[in-house]
């Protein structure tokens, strides 16, 4: 039995498959994991969802894409123009779909490996056991009965820090971009939003390159521009840019070993 975790799907569906394959990936005995946005941007979204959820050992974590579908999906959030999941949101399935996104977490944390998986970051002020409470408080809030008012007010680049003195929608939202948007970062925690690429805007610091109280392994995605690469092996980039021609890659975490397929075209 083998443990992998993938970097951004983003619908790639036919990548996946090659993925697997290439790992010898058994649904009965393997465990996989998917560091977020498996949907969004690429061609086959609804085959990479139906394909997910009737895996007997599969764990996921929520992305921003995720996360905007689901805003779609049940606001009056609009669809930008670059969105791609069209067909989940006409899928006959789409009600089941929306329930089973909405019920996943945003953070995994394993103690057999000492691996924490998340989209896209945690900043170096939070602890594990931290990074987990203030991941619940985002899931209970997008899985009880006030969903709505979390989804409506997700959208934001404020509050840019985190503080023990937010409240309600602007704390989720802060939490939310850690898990699910975070880049650069400065000393403080504040959060920078504008930069997408390698380089470091005046100020401010890739978040895994400042020094953290503990040693777990951080494996996360989001981040293409990086190729992976990141300051040190404790933190694992797995987004290796599969939607914009790059590669799909996964990590077995029973020996570390790098697996990737390359992309079929960039879309």
């Amino acid at each position: 039995m083998s443990t992998y975790v993938v970097g951004d799907i983003q619908g790639c569906y036919q990548e996946f498959q090659s993925l697997l394959d290439e790992i010898g990936f058994v649904p009965a005995t393997d465990h996989l994991w998917i560091a977020g946005d498996l949907i969004n941007r690429g061609p086959d979204n609804l085959e990479t969802v139906n394909f997910i959820r009737q895996l007997p050992n599969c764990r996921i974590v929520l992305g921003n894409h995720d996360l905007h579908f689901l805003a779609v999906a049940l606001t009056d959030r609009i669809p930008s123009r670059s969105d791609t999941f069209q067909d989940l949101l006409q899928a006959p399935a789409v009600t089941e779909i929306v329930d089973w996104f909405r019920h996943q977490p945003l953070v995994i944390y394993s103690e057999e490996f000492d691996v924490l998986v998340v989209h896209a970051g945690i900043p170096h002020n939070w602890t594990i056991p931290q990074s987990l409470d203030y991941a619940k408080e985002v899931e209970t809030a997008l899985q009880n009965e006030n969903y709505l008012q979390y989804l409506t007010n997700m959208y934001g680049n404020e509050p840019d820090r985190y503080s023990e003195q937010l409240v309600g929608p602007d704390r989720w939202r802060t939490i939310t971009n850690y898990l699910t948007r975070l880049r650069f970062c400065d000393e403080s925690g504040k959060m920078e939003f504008d930069s997408k690429t390698d380089i470091a805007p005046s100020g401010f610091a890739p978040w895994f390159d400042f020094p953290r109280a503990d040693d777990s392994r951080i494996l996360f995605g989001h981040w293409a521009a990086i190729k992976g690469q990141t300051s040190s092996d404790q933190f694992v980039g797995l987004d290796t840019g599969c939607v914009w021609g790059g590669s799909l890659t996964a990590l077995r975490l029973n020996d570390n070993k790098l697996f990737s397929v390359p992309a079929l075209s960039s879309r």
